[in-house]
């Protein structure tokens, strides 16, 4: 097996921070790994897509674009979809993740079937890691499923194992790796967790944790975990 990696990004409203991050990420990594990059767009009402057109003739880049914005689930789910490469890796374009750090996934690539980030020391407001903590908790009892930070997007995802889970519909629209993390452990792959520094984001601030609009999402969430177990519990055996 040869070892081409992709970078799946997805990336909405990100004008101020995608075009710093994706240079800092070919910077870091060229003539080390052989990789590309899988920009997901998900409907951006600001100049994001225009920046990326503009990186793509720089840079090795595939850009997956809407109209419209999708949600963050169905954004990735789009992108893991279309990649093909030996390894995927998966990173927010929020540039709250050092790029450097990709080399500890990267050395460990054959140690498990997923390698999952988790945060050392999350640089986040109080509230969102309460809920973040509560999550975890209804989390662990649904699913049994013992991971440090199951929600972090940073993962780095072996082809047969990203291959095979895609063909699900997405029941959490905002806490994609609540259920992709659950739906790999229930396949049976193995899973490898490693501490990674968080940073504060340099520009704007995420449009889906308002403090004002925890009850809802805290709702939607339960409800999504809800579904999952179901689906689980339905297709155990196939």
């Amino acid at each position: 097996m040869s070892n081409s990696l992709q970078i799946l990004m997805p990336a909405h409203n990100e004008g101020k921070n995608i075009k710093n991050l994706i240079t800092k990420v070919n910077n870091i990594l060229k003539k080390k790994i052989k990789f590309s990059f899988l920009i997901c767009e998900d409907g951006s009402s600001d100049n994001t897509l225009e920046i990326l057109e503009k990186l793509k003739k720089k840079f090795k880049i595939q850009i997956l674009s809407k109209k419209t914005k999708q949600g963050y689930s169905t954004a990735v789910m789009s992108g893991i979809k279309k990649a093909n490469a030996d390894y995927l890796l998966i990173m927010d374009s929020d540039g709250q993740c050092d790029p450097r750090q990709i080399f500890k996934f990267w050395n460990v690539r054959k140690k498990a079937d997923l390698v999952v980030g988790y945060r050392i020391k999350r640089r986040d407001f109080l509230y969102r890691k309460f809920f973040s903590d509560f999550a975890r908790f209804v989390y662990g009892v649904f699913f049994e499923v013992k991971l440090k930070d199951p929600s972090f997007a940073f993962s780095l995802i072996r082809k047969d194992v990203y291959k095979s889970l895609q063909s699900f519909t997405p029941s959490m629209p905002e806490g994609f790796f609540w259920e992709y993390n659950a739906r790999a452990i229930y396949k049976g792959y193995k899973i490898l967790e490693i501490g990674i520094k968080h940073k504060k984001r340099k520009y704007g601030d995420t449009q889906i944790f308002h403090v004002w609009r925890l009850p809802k999402i805290a709702l939607i969430n339960f409800i999504g975990l809800l579904r999952i177990k179901f689906d689980l519990l339905m297709h155990q055996y196939d």
